[in-house]
């Protein structure tokens, strides 16, 4: 569905919104990307292989059916090439996947001729996309990081037994698991907690014969209210420019899984070591600094970086901290504008996730205390939005009635 309104005009903030945005993914993530940017009159395009993402029946983007990065990147790549030549301008192109940043890490000097692309060069993003890199780097700059080992292949497992049990098991880099055959292998979970040593090798035998690169790591003990995120907009002088800090709240699956509720509130411990780091890494563009508290004494540990746009990064918006806008100033060329996040409680729900975890509410698989987070707070929700019902209705099954919303 075609955005209505001009794609080139100068709105009350001083924005120039000539140049379009190209976002990979309308589901959560490019959703919210073009309620962010539209209403300034920025141009965007939403591409995905996905005919239901409820995103595709916004009025604020442009859908347009296009090959999935990570299953068809050599078509995907001539799309983009053909779009570019449509457009007659390097419009921003933004990755909102794993899959997407390895898609333009291996085409990037093609895409660099046609596209101002919101991504580190592939050799900065190593630092940041690898587990043990990462690491390395966050200890340097004086942050915490969990005990881990890397396995490469199955006979290294044992170095994990040197490790303090519950463990969290990951792939090394986050897209490994999103391969043919090993998403299902994996459990369809970005990872997993064993209990013990015989747990981890039960379950690394299960799909170790597709790839048997891991982490394992020890865990840190707490629930998922320990779990704190720093979103932020980096500049090249690699300075945040924006930023807001945020807590989950509810996640699935549980300990080790997807934010389904997160809430925007002011955790100023997170600034400093999220600057260090984000300085040492050499950070530019968006992203998202998961932390977790250690329950037995209080510290702080890095859990992951994220480097692009993530699901829930318009709780940032709602909060007084919009990314996307920093970041289309940036690389526009054009002054940024100073952000602050707001002192109020601000969250953000999946709608359907969140629905399906009520039923866990009142099943007894979940704290009914969960059953509240709907209420009490200010919200912003993934899908719904007053202002833009068609996504809502899609995901309600009224596709039909999106065309008269």
């Amino acid at each position: 569905m075609m955005r209505q309104g001009a794609a080139s005009e100068v709105n009350p903030t001083g924005l120039l919104t000539e140049c379009p945005v190209v976002v990979l993914n309308t589901h959560h993530s490019g959703l919210a990307v073009a309620r962010d940017l539209a209403p300034f009159g920025v141009r965007v395009i939403g591409l995905t292989a996905v005919a239901q993402f409820p995103g595709n029946c916004s009025r604020l983007l442009e859908y347009r059916p296009a090959p999935d990065s990570l299953t068809e990147a050599p078509a995907l790549l001539d799309y983009l090439v053909r779009l570019a030549g449509e457009l007659g301008q390097r419009a921003v192109l933004l990755p909102t996947r794993d899959h997407d940043i390895n898609f333009i890490s291996s085409y990037r000097a093609v895409l660099d001729e046609h596209f101002r692309i919101g991504l580190l060069p592939p050799l900065d993003l190593e630092r940041v996309m690898n587990k043990d890199v990462l690491a390395i780097t966050a200890r340097e700059a004086g942050l915490r990081v969990p005990r881990s080992v890397t396995v490469r292949e199955p006979r290294e497992l044992d170095q994990a037994r040197e490790l303090r049990f519950p463990c969290i098991c990951k792939p090394l880099y986050a897209s490994q698991w999103r391969q043919a055959g090993v998403w299902d292998a994996v459990g369809r979970q970005k990872a997993r907690r064993v209990e013990t040593f015989d747990d981890l090798a039960a379950y690394y035998t299960g799909f170790s014969h597709l790839d048997p690169l891991i982490t394992v790591q020890e865990w840190v003990e707490g629930g998922e209210e320990n779990l704190l995120v720093f979103g932020s907009y980096c500049l090249a002088s690699h300075e945040a420019a924006g930023f807001f800090t945020a807590r989950k709240k509810v996640q699935y699956p549980p300990l080790a899984g997807t934010g389904i509720v997160v809430e925007a509130l002011p955790l100023p411990r997170l600034e400093q070591p999220s600057r260090a780091l984000l300085r040492a890494l050499g950070f530019r563009g968006i992203s998202e600094i998961e932390y977790k508290l250690d329950d037995r004494d209080g510290a702080l540990y890095l859990i992951e970086v994220n480097p692009r746009h993530w699901d829930q990064h318009g709780l940032g918006t709602a909060a007084g901290v919009n990314l996307s806008e920093l970041l289309y100033r940036d690389m526009t060329g054009q002054p940024l504008r100073a952000m602050r996040q707001t002192t109020d409680c601000v969250r953000w729900i999946a709608e359907a996730e969140y629905g399906r975890h009520l039923a866990r509410c009142l099943l007894g698989r979940a704290p009914w205390s969960d059953a509240g987070l709907a209420f009490g707070a200010v919200r912003t929700w993934a899908v719904y939005n007053s202002g833009d019902p068609g996504p809502f209705l899609s995901l309600l099954g009224l596709r039909s009635a999106v065309g008269r919303a």
